[in-house]
């Protein structure tokens, strides 16, 4: 079974307010945070910044519980495909159960999710210029 992988996208750090461990991460690690949204849909706050090649994505609510703690966890890891239909169908003849392909917050990708059975490592696909692009 090949998914046919060629590289971690993002690494995706989910929290109850995005935007404070964002700016944690980046003053302590010492990058920029080059892009802020809403997911649209769900209103999720999103930000995003770049380790190296690796696209680091910290998403949560739209809003922050006032003084509520900030609490973080990985979410986990994106991996690049040039193919979702093969990688899906890889992994759905393999056991795995995964969402079905869907447009992503990325231009023109598609994203799916796998569900289970990775030993609590939570995982996505992502394929680039799979969707057309509004210009």
């Amino acid at each position: 079974m090949g998914v046919g992988a060629t590289h971690i996208d993002h690494i995706v750090i989910s929290s109850n307010d995005s935007a404070a461990t964002a700016s944690l991460f980046a003053r302590n690690l010492g990058f920029e945070i080059r892009r802020k949204m809403s997911r649209p849909g769900t209103g999720a706050h999103l930000e995003f910044a770049k380790l190296g090649e690796v696209v680091l994505e910290f998403g949560g609510p739209p809003q922050p519980v006032p003084g509520a703690e900030v609490k973080a966890n990985l979410w986990g890891f994106v991996l690049a495909v040039p193919d979702m239909q093969h990688a899906v169908g890889s992994l759905r003849a393999a056991g795995y159960e995964t969402s079905d392909p869907r447009p992503a917050v990325q231009p023109g990708a598609v994203i799916s999710a796998v569900k289970g059975g990775t030993h609590g490592v939570p995982f996505a696909l992502i394929q680039y210029n799979a969707l057309p692009v509004k210009e």
